[in-house]
């Protein structure tokens, strides 16, 4: 069976209420919306391809279906060290995280999608895939809010999205992601600079070239 194919099964088994949360049920200081149907608009610097297939976690993807529930158990017990302790876990990647990391800010996400030639070049020498930036478009519900900066964001603040990251989800892709397109480009006294990381009192939500840009669900 295609990958493809293999992973629309998987998405057509899948109970979809499994992947939201009680919103009544999960502490208030870790809610990105008031509303839990709220519809956020986030960043996700990752490989390339995955514009029909989505993303998967970890714990999806070794089937750790157990592991799962019992995480959305924990988010949904109210117990505020349980989540600290499980968000602590995720920025340590360890072996079967059942999140999945976005931000608000595109700057941030580029983070994760390199552009700097001597970087590009040893990703290559490892065979690492080529990245760029997904425009999301996800429920508050389906997330949690990294509060209290575990994972060093700053202002531009990480959501980490609970279980996998739908097709339809993906409203956008970055088309070129070279360094002369990229998000951390900036002036500092009038001349051009090219940031590793956006600066931690950054809340900005704005990609800098709306062209560059492959829309497939148009923010509404």
């Amino acid at each position: 069976m295609k990958t493809l194919d293999r992973i629309a099964e998987m998405q057509a088994r899948l109970d979809r209420d499994l992947f939201n949360f009680d919103y009544s049920k999960v502490p208030v200081k870790y809610h990105a919306n008031s509303t839990a149907d709220a519809k956020l608009v986030l960043y996700k610097g990752a490989p390339r391809g995955h514009e029909k297939t989505g993303f998967f976690s970890k714990t999806l993807q070794k089937r750790r279906f157990k592991h799962l529930i019992r995480v959305k158990q924990i988010i949904e017990s109210g117990d505020i060290d349980a989540i600290h302790k499980m968000i602590d876990r995720h920025t340590d990647y360890y072996f079967a995280i059942p999140f999945l990391s976005a931000t608000f800010n595109p700057e941030e996400a580029q983070v994760f999608a390199p552009t700097d030639p001597l970087r590009l070049k040893i990703m290559a020498e490892k065979g690492e895939q080529e990245t760029t930036i997904y425009r999301l478009r996800v429920c508050a519900d389906r997330c949690i809010l990294d509060v209290d900066d575990i994972g060093g964001t700053g202002l531009s603040r990480e959501l980490l999205i609970f279980g996998l990251i739908f097709p339809e989800e993906i409203t956008a892709v970055k088309i070129n992601n070279s360094h002369e397109h990229s998000e951390l480009k900036g002036s500092y006294l009038g001349c051009p600079v090219s940031r590793y990381h956006p600066e931690r009192d950054s809340r900005n939500t704005q990609i800098k070239d709306p062209k560059n840009w492959l829309e497939f669900y148009p923010v509404q």
